[in-house]
């Protein structure tokens, strides 16, 4: 049964990145062919690791899943405020709080797992 649980975790993954290549290249290839500007849709990609996050919070594996899971919805925030400069927010001023979220994210993930 665990092992089970484990493959559908592993496909359900694979699943999403996968879609989430197939939808990223085909921006890319319309953009090429100036069917479309990419930029105009830069906001799938914290909106891709937001719904990443929330699969591994919602179908977690492992214990270990849902710090991941809850550190992909931060890094998805970040990314988006940081791009949109909100509260002042950028790249430049704001990275200290990713490798806080980082740190924190390998903290809860390791007492989380349970040791045998």
């Amino acid at each position: 049964m665990t092992n089970e649980m484990n493959n559908q975790h592993i496909n359900k993954g694979n699943l999403f990145f996968g879609l989430a290549l197939i939808v990223a290249g085909c921006v890319f290839l319309m953009d090429h062919m100036d069917m479309l500007n990419a930029m105009d849709y830069w906001f799938l990609l914290p909106a891709m690791i937001a719904i990443s996050g929330l699969v591994d919070i919602i179908s977690p594996s492992k214990p270990q899943h849902i710090a991941k899971g809850c550190f992909n919805l931060v890094f998805a925030f970040w990314l988006y405020v940081s791009i949109e400069h909100m509260w002042g927010w950028s790249f430049h001023t704001s990275w200290p709080l990713l490798l806080i979220a980082f740190g924190l994210r390998h903290f809860i993930g390791g007492l989380l797992t349970v040791r045998k």
